[in-house]
């Protein structure tokens, strides 16, 4: 089940689009980040699944001769100076029994389409976190395939 209201003081994993906001020092997301370590006495911790997320999207664009290499390696210095304050929790057995659960359940499109959204979602859950994403209609799609016994608490941090 998806819920979004729930206390302030449960701790959050970030998706990948918070996660490069953060990264880009949106002030919003520092905002938001700074509230919930108030809230929770501990910084918002990062899925594995995120970095990877995080780190093909920067190989993907050298590829694709969006950025240089120079533009990348200055992408990955911020990816290793906020992953020395920003915990990262791994994709786990337990992550992989529910990813597996939601991926055989989702249509071939929804597989292509929204594979690590759905490996995110895995980690956050069998972690016992929350998600803070911008990213609510993929989210609620996933979630929609969650077996019956877990429950996945999203935080929509938007500007």
């Amino acid at each position: 089940m998806l819920i979004f209201d729930f206390p302030p003081e449960l701790p959050l994993a970030l998706d990948n689009n918070i996660f490069t906001h953060l990264r880009n020092k949106q002030r919003y997301v520092l905002e938001k980040a700074k509230q919930h370590l108030f809230d929770t006495k501990r910084f918002p911790v990062i899925p594995s699944t995120t970095v990877f997320e995080a780190n093909f999207g920067i190989q993907n664009a050298i590829v694709k001769r969006k950025i240089t290499e120079e533009q990348a390696n200055y992408q990955k210095q911020e990816i290793d100076r906020l992953l020395l304050s920003y915990p990262v929790i791994d994709f786990n057995p337990k992550a992989s029994e529910i990813a597996a659960y939601i991926f055989a359940r989702l249509s071939q499109s929804d597989k292509n389409k929204h594979w690590r959204d759905l490996f995110i979602v895995a980690t956050v859950i069998s972690h016992g976190y929350g998600l803070a994403t911008q990213n609510k209609r993929d989210i609620e799609l996933i979630a929609k395939y969650l077996p019956q016994e877990l429950d996945l608490r999203l935080a929509i941090w938007k500007p």
